[in-house]
């Protein structure tokens, strides 16, 4: 049996965040996933405003080193299609360089786990977990291979369908609290401006759903259609036929695709935004990430989030290694620091998404507040961005 007294399961972007930031507080631990990088990833592949204020405190040339990879796109901004009439223009003020990057998650994820440091980090990858056990000095890892970890305290990186969350925190099935996606890569998009700005629409089909046209290198794009699980279920929405449709017919993108090939399979994925609802620390462990509920409820992002967790995350067992304090009770400072980061603006994205179900109402209150929006947007990055 292997001891440990950190050990990380996921090594997607909170895992991998949270094991360069245990590595700067020269703490060993071991990180596990059931995948062998690269490996592919179903996104948006979109990143903002979190994604790049971790990068900068994890340091090391992170941030800069992302700047200058080759397969990363970077853009000032995004526009928002309300509706027909209404766009509103979320950018970065003149005096810096971008909104927004694109980032196949193949490239992002391993580009974060080549990072990883060779002194402080044992990893355990193309193995996944096949159970976790409640000890008395820890929690029991069996791997698929039947290979054992004792670690005094695990955390739960390991996306929406966390095996961490389902065997210590046992969520409850919220599917009112979760976004489902269909994405799929295509080339040669038409009329992709020069500045790169991504484009998101809101298409009303019983339920307000989310259209996201992403460049990307090498002439790519994502292009993806989503919403929130529970309306989709209950209208009986396919993702599939309505983002087909989208592209065949709808007036202001058709001609997008005019000369556009489709490059993959249609893929889907769930974004969970559940933070308050489910429990996310217990004894010896805590969740980080998708595993946490952290993504955004309105605009989907769940990387920049993610991240930021992993390091909050990394601090609070740095605490818990002095104290040699494991419990529920010791870990509520993460929990608290957890909410005092991403509340508000969660909060109000989960607002944003339940006012964007009326959509007269909506589109009147963002004509309304848009310069407003604007004029505030650029503060409103610069604190949760680099």
């Amino acid at each position: 049996m292997i001891k440990t007294d950190v050990c990380i399961i996921g090594a997607g972007p909170s895992g991998a965040a949270t094991s360069l930031m245990l590595s700067n507080l020269k703490i060993h631990h071991f990180i596990i996933d059931k995948e062998t990088f690269p490996r592919d990833k179903t996104c948006g592949d979109g990143l903002i405003l979190y994604a790049y204020k971790a990068m900068k405190i994890l340091g090391n040339n992170l941030f800069e080193d992302f700047l200058n990879h080759p397969n990363f796109l970077h853009s000032k901004g995004v526009r928002l299609h309300i509706n027909s009439k209404i766009c509103l223009p979320v950018t970065e003020s003149e005096d810096r360089d971008f909104f927004i990057s694109y980032a196949k998650r193949i490239d992002f994820d391993h580009f974060l786990v080549e990072k990883l440091s060779k002194i402080f980090t044992n990893i355990e990858f193309g193995n996944g977990v096949k159970n976790l056990e409640e000890k008395p000095d820890g929690i029991l890892i069996t791997l698929k291979d039947e290979k054992q970890i004792l670690t005094k305290l695990i955390v739960g990186a390991d996306g929406a369908n966390s095996i961490v969350s389902k065997k210590l925190a046992l969520p409850k099935n919220d599917i009112k609290n979760k976004s489902t996606f269909v994405s799929a890569y295509f080339k040669n998009i038409n009329d992709f401006n020069e500045m790169n700005e991504g484009e998101i629409r809101l298409i009303y089909k019983k339920a307000p759903l989310f259209f996201y046209i992403f460049p990307l290198v090498n002439g790519e794009a994502n292009v993806s259609l989503g919403g929130n699980s529970y309306f989709i279920k209950k209208h009986k929405i396919n993702l599939i036929q309505e983002i087909e449709n989208i592209i065949s017919s709808n007036k202001y993108v058709k001609h997008k695709f005019s000369n556009a090939e489709r490059i993959s399979n249609w893929r889907g994925w769930v974004i969970p935004y559940h933070l308050g609802k489910q429990k996310i620390i217990g004894n010896r462990f805590l969740l980080t990430g998708d595993a946490a509920g952290l993504s955004n409820a309105f605009y989907k992002e769940g990387v920049g989030t993610g991240m930021m967790s992993g390091i909050i995350a990394a601090r609070n067992i740095e605490k818990c290694l002095k104290y040699n304090n494991f419990s529920a009770n010791f870990l509520k400072e993460y929990e608290t620091e957890i909410k005092n980061e991403f509340g508000k603006l969660l909060k109000f994205s989960l607002y944003m998404l339940k006012i964007s179900k009326y959509k007269r109402i909506f589109g009147f209150l963002v004509e309304i507040f848009k310069n407003r929006f604007i004029k505030k947007s650029f503060k409103i990055i610069e604190r949760r961005s680099y």
